[in-house]
């Protein structure tokens, strides 16, 4: 009987990692005006992110909106509102208000 051939497959966390990668390179270099480009990279990253357990960066996430699934760009599709202790972000497509609580120091808890 003849040996089957195994298939070697590269390491699929390190692909969810370049994937997820590759994805916030396209929100800093996508045009603001190109939302359906940044909507499906949103979209991707949560679906990369559930799947594989790689999450985004702290700066990206805040810029997804976790409800609707979409790209949040300020003034465009979400609101900003400071106070002196919280930061309210309000998606302009669904309403959900995402609240970002600041410590005594200034720096984010």
């Amino acid at each position: 009987m003849a040996k089957r051939s195994r298939r070697i497959r590269p390491n699929k966390n390190e692909q969810a990692k370049e994937s997820i990668d590759f994805l916030e390179k396209i929100f800093d270099i996508s045009p603001p005006h190109n939302l359906k480009i940044l909507d499906t990279a949103a979209k991707q990253i949560l679906a990369i992110g559930k799947k594989h357990g790689k999450r985004p960066t702290r700066e990206i996430k805040k810029m997804i909106c976790r409800s609707c699934k979409k790209s949040l760009l300020p003034g465009q599709t979400s609101r900003i509102r400071a106070t002196s202790k919280v930061i309210f972000r309000t998606c302009l497509r669904c309403g959900r208000v995402n609240r970002e609580i600041l410590s005594i120091n200034g720096d984010k808890k």
